[in-house]
């Protein structure tokens, strides 16, 4: 796959042709579409001088303004790009609605929770114990996974918190009341005494959880990862390949940044995340 030095304006030309009054927002260093009054794209190549502090505070320049800037990275681009234009579709309210009164919940195995995750969520699949989704007649239109119920000691002697790991709807369709009815669901089926989620500051402002009644509890700080720059799969330093873990540990010569650099690989980051709790 590798990298594409056009990538931009791949970007900026597809979101036009989404979305027709579209503007380049250019003020340098940053590459920036208007797509709406409350929402900018900023446009992150994987080679670029940017510090987390940097685009933290761009963020909150426009957030001040109640404006959403989402930070586009150049290889989520160019790996998830379906998943990428969903998104987009979503904040520029061009998904169809479908109430989720209407919709059954039904328990999923593994293997029907990961490939429509991997298909439908930006951050495909990860690691969850419960997944459950929403059924339009036999079609499955939304997932939510969650963790295992886990004891909280610093709480209290028997406090139990779980977390919402993944929600994703299927490409083009916005679940009005969705995501409140799947973690209903859950807490009916797992006694819990808070259900904690992240919200990803690369793409949110946790407005979602806001509505839900959850409460932020933490801004985490920036997080460092690896990108491998063959087939763009990202990595954070706990979740490298085994295999070029190894082969770092057989050497004493490089650190693990320039071990990886000479093997293909780019340091990134994000900006963090918002940590929410919703308390019952």
């Amino acid at each position: 796959m590798g990298l594409n030095p056009f990538w931009q304006e791949d970007v900026f030309l597809t979101v036009q042709g989404i979305y027709h009054q579209a503007q380049m927002k250019c003020a340098e260093p940053y590459f920036i579409i208007a797509c709406q009054q409350k929402l900018l794209i900023h446009l992150i190549p994987v080679k670029n001088n940017f510090k987390p502090e940097e685009l933290i505070e761009l963020q909150k320049k426009y957030e001040a303004e109640n404006i959403v800037l989402v930070q586009l990275w150049e290889d989520v681009w160019l790996n998830r790009r379906t998943q990428v234009l969903s998104r987009i579709n979503s904040f520029l309210g061009l998904n169809k609605s479908y109430h989720g009164r209407k919709a059954k919940i039904a328990a999923l195995n593994l293997k029907q929770a990961s490939s429509f995750l991997n298909d439908n969520h930006l951050q495909g699949y990860i690691k969850a114990k419960y997944h459950f989704g929403l059924m339009n007649n036999d079609k499955l239109i939304a997932v939510a996974s969650f963790s295992e119920a886990r004891p909280m000691k610093s709480k209290g002697e028997n406090y139990q918190s779980a977390e919402l790991v993944r929600f994703a709807s299927i490409d083009g369709l916005t679940i009005v009341g969705g995501l409140s009815k799947l973690i209903k669901h859950f807490l009916k089926q797992v006694k819990v005494d808070d259900l904690m989620s992240y919200a990803d500051r690369d793409w949110s402002l946790g407005k979602g959880y806001d509505k839900l009644g959850f409460r932020l509890s933490e801004t985490t700080p920036p997080a460092f990862l690896y990108v491998n720059q063959e087939n763009l799969i990202r990595y954070f330093p706990h979740r490298l390949p085994k295999a070029i873990l190894d082969e770092f540990e057989t050497q004493n010569i490089l650190n693990l940044d320039d071990f990886l650099a000479s093997n293909g690989y780019l340091k990134l980051f994000n900006t963090g995340n918002l940590k929410y709790h919703l308390y019952l």
